[in-house]
């Protein structure tokens, strides 16, 4: 599918084929001329409902605006930074609920002229909440992770300041603690190096945090072209 997503002249509209995606024409008033059986479960609205409307109908209103200046763009010069693209964008259904789909838009030039816009949507909601759901997984696992090792660097300070003072009193204790001493010293390597692994740890967890954080943005589309 999307190795057509070019303009290409078509002599007359012909509607899209009821695919298991979801396809929707616009004219070049930006009204809706068809809209297939896919596009009906996918909005909630049934054809006769959208034929003949604004297409602003099936879009989150927070874009509409952005939307018109970007078709009126391609039309003008041709230059479009959605047109032979894919990308996952919101859904506005008719209960007001949102969903998402993944977006391919295709451009018809009519004899006239005239540019008509297909656009083809995959339904992806599911797959973006289970997303959603996994990442929110993630951000526990890493919560969790970040406490053990803030119990694991306290117990290591504790210790560390445990041999501190038992090497004082070894050290007090002449020959008799020398032994002693050693121990209390080995235990303070021992210390030393978990405090160095869960600082090393405390950096994974941080990076974590920060791929989660774009992964999440990245999975709220916003319709919108950048």
């Amino acid at each position: 599918m999307l190795d057509s997503l070019t303009e290409r002249p078509h002599p007359r509209h012909v509607s899209p084929p009821d695919t298991i995606d979801a396809a929707v024409t616009i004219d070049a008033e930006n009204r809706i001329i068809s809209f297939n059986a896919a596009a009906e479960r996918l909005w909630g609205y049934s054809s006769s409902e959208v034929i003949g409307k604004n297409v602003h109908l099936l879009l989150p209103p927070d874009i509409r605006a952005d939307h018109d200046n970007l078709i009126e763009r391609h039309r003008k010069t041709g230059q479009d930074r959605i047109v032979g693209t894919s990308r996952e964008v919101p859904i506005h259904r008719k209960d007001d609920t949102t969903g998402y789909a993944r977006l391919a838009l295709r451009v018809e030039t009519q004899e006239d002229g005239a540019k008509h816009y297909i656009a083809f949507l995959t339904d992806v909601t599911e797959q973006h909440h289970r997303t959603l759901e996994t990442l929110q997984v993630m951000r526990e696992l890493l919560d969790q992770i970040d406490r053990l090792t803030t119990g694991i660097n306290t117990i290591a300070q504790q210790t560390n300041l445990l041999s501190v003072n038992a090497s004082i009193e070894a050290a007090r204790a002449g020959d008799m603690g020398r032994g002693f001493g050693v121990v209390a010293m080995e235990i303070r390597a021992l210390s030393n190096q978990a405090r160095e692994i869960t600082n090393e740890i405390e950096t994974v967890v941080e990076s974590g945090r920060q791929s989660v954080g774009n992964l999440a943005r990245d999975s709220v589309p916003t319709g919108k072209a950048t």
